[in-house]
């Protein structure tokens, strides 16, 4: 495999462009995560790093421009050469963050993907001096607008047309000036000339992705909700109707709600699916987290998708680990494992547990958040779970695979109780706490209005609400 030319390098800048549900265009999907921390600092570029922007410093939004001339934008050019010369864009310190806390980031473990699927001493030699590089998308992140069935309390109106009603009811009672900072959404999503209805009036950007489309490798697919935004369905017919579905992979994060029903044909006609549902706990807790998700139809659906897909649909659990969860991650692993799913998160991914990845915004939700007590508590339960997990660790290893994975494999695999450490590590790095006002202000308003309780779904944390 071809040498890396720097220690900051992340492939993605070179085969992929990121699209946020307003219209904005981003250098990937996590790259204006960096600027959230302990405190509400005003950054440089208005907050809105990782976000692209054109000579004049304003966000290329697909409202108003193209993806072609984003591509080679002066700031993304600028991304690109800091990168060769191994400096750290601003835009990419979240995956320097969680590297330098132990924790295997994106830019790892997509540079490790990519590398193995696109020729990179060719992408070096068309890059010029100036960091610009040929139109040539092999992977594209799409979120064609908010419109989704849920209003995950990590979530907002920014991503999910599900919040607004509680929106305009939560926010107006918000205390605490740095929750009414983080929670503001200015103008109704409709700054910088963005729109939630981006990719219904913009016919430019359709010519360019049916150009470049036969030359891609992988279309990703999130939201709002993917699975029921009627362009993710036209996309598939087009690269069916072209010829091309069997080169294609198509990656989804879904909460997996409803879908349309002919899906899992569709799917038949594409080289590789991989589908992120999107579950953070169980039983009660994740229809807390995942509001208003109900248990008995999350439940049901991991059935249908590990029964009723094809084989070339690969299913992982997707978590979004933040301060509600992360405590009763153990008991969801386990409950996973003793499901003895036949595809769901088999080796290697997730070495057969579950997948997941970090809540940096809202920062009060963030795990750094939780006291130091808390954290403790956190990896107690973590490090009384790992000799449970070695003792079954066969659980995680389907039929297929059995005598071909060794005990040792499995224990030292990148994904598994490896990555859960480097989760620990991650956690234990900072201290958030002074947001904790933040924390329990937003969730005592939430259950006001969701007629929920905190305490009594996470019961484990109920002391959080006397600490600080």
């Amino acid at each position: 495999m071809t040498d890396l030319p720097s220690d900051t390098f992340c492939i993605l800048p070179w085969v992929h462009l990121s699209t946020r549900p307003d219209g904005s265009m981003r250098v990937c999907c996590t790259a204006n995560a960096s600027s959230v921390g302990p405190s509400n600092i005003k950054k440089e570029h208005g907050g809105m790093i990782g976000v692209l922007k054109d000579d004049e410093g304003k966000p290329n939004n697909l409202n108003v421009t193209d993806f072609e001339s984003a591509w080679n934008s002066k700031y993304m050019m600028n991304v690109r050469k800091q990168m060769l010369n191994g400096e750290k864009p601003p835009s990419c310190l979240k995956c320097y963050k969680e590297e330098a806390a132990g924790h295997m980031s994106k830019r790892q473990w997509e540079t490790k993907y990519w590398m193995q699927r696109v020729d990179l001493d060719t992408l070096l030699q068309n890059t010029s001096e100036n960091g610009e590089v040929p139109p040539q998308l092999a992977y594209i992140d799409l979120r064609f607008g908010t419109k989704c069935q849920l209003a995950c309390v990590m979530c907002s109106p920014h991503d999910s047309s599900g919040w607004i009603k509680d929106w305009m009811k939560v926010y107006p009672n918000v205390k605490n000036e740095s929750l009414k900072e983080i929670m503001q959404w200015r103008d109704k999503g409709s700054v910088n000339g963005s729109s939630y209805n981006w990719h219904k009036h913009n016919p430019k950007f359709w010519e360019q992705f049916y150009e470049q489309m036969p030359h891609m490798k992988q279309v990703y697919f999130a939201g709002g909700e993917s699975l029921i935004i009627e362009e993710h369905y036209e996309i598939l017919e087009e690269a069916i109707r072209q010829g091309i579905a069997g080169d294609l992979e198509l990656r989804y994060n879904s909460n997996g709600v409803e879908w349309r029903e002919d899906l899992f044909d569709l799917w038949k006609q594409f080289k590789l699916v991989r589908f992120h549902y999107s579950v953070d706990s169980i039983h009660e807790m994740n229809d807390y987290i995942r509001y208003p998700s109900e248990w008995k139809r999350t439940e049901e659906v991991f059935h249908i998708l590990d029964t009723q897909t094809s084989n070339n649909v690969e299913i992982t659990v997707a978590c979004a680990v933040q301060a509600l969860n992360v405590y009763y991650l153990p008991d969801f692993i386990k409950w996973k494992l003793e499901k003895r799913f036949n595809k769901i998160n088999m080796w290697p991914f997730g070495a057969g547990g579950i997948n997941y990845h970090f809540v940096y915004h809202p920062p009060h939700l963030n795990v750094k958040v939780l006291p130091a007590w808390f954290k403790a508590e956190c990896r107690r339960k973590f490090e009384e779970f790992y000799p449970w997990w070695e003792a079954n660790w066969e659980l995680s290893i389907p039929s297929w695979h059995k005598g071909k994975v060794s005990y040792e494999e499995w224990r030292n695999a990148d994904y598994g109780i490896k990555r859960l450490e480097g989760m620990l590590q991650f956690m234990e790095s900072e201290d958030w706490s002074v947001r904790l006002p933040e924390m329990k202000e937003f969730l005592a308003l939430c259950d006001r209005q969701r007629n929920n309780s905190f305490s009594s779904v996470f019961p484990a944390m109920k002391d959080i609400h006397n600490d600080g």
